[in-house]
C-alpha cells in the first residue's frame, strides 16, 4: 500500500498520496482498528496482524521485513534515510 501511494504521488504530484502513505505507516504503530502498535521498539520485530480483538503476538520474518521495508520507503519519501531510533517510534506515530 505504501509503494503504491507513493508511486501515486510521484506520478501525479498529488501530496494527497503522501498523506495516504503516511496513514498507512502508522498502522503498524497503532493507528488501527484496534488502537494497538504491531511494530515492538523493545525487540524489533512486527506482529503478523490484528484479530478482531487482539495483536496476533507471533513476530514473523514476513511481518517484521514489512514494517522494515515500509520505513525505508517512509523514510526516502522524506528524504532522510537515518538508522531507526526505536524511541522516536514508540507510540508517537510516524511524524
Amino acid at each position: 500500500m505504501i509503494s503504491a501511494c507513493l508511486a501515486a504521488e510521484a506520478v501525479t504530484g498529488d501530496p494527497a498520496w503522501d498523506t495516504l502513505a503516511h496513514v498507512a505507516f502508522d498502522w503498524f504503530l497503532g493507528r488501527n482498528d484496534l488502537g494497538v502498535p504491531l511494530y515492538d521498539p523493545e525487540t524489533g520485530g512486527c506482529c503478523d496482524g490484528l484479530h478482531a480483538d487482539r495483536c496476533n503476538q507471533n513476530q514473523g520474518a514476513g511481518s517484521t521485513l514489512a514494517f522494515l521495508h515500509a520505513l525505508l520507503e517512509i523514510r526516502l519519501a522524506e528524504g532522510r534515510p537515518r538508522p531507526l531510533d526505536h524511541r522516536r517510534l514508540r507510540g508517537t506515530g510516524s511524524r
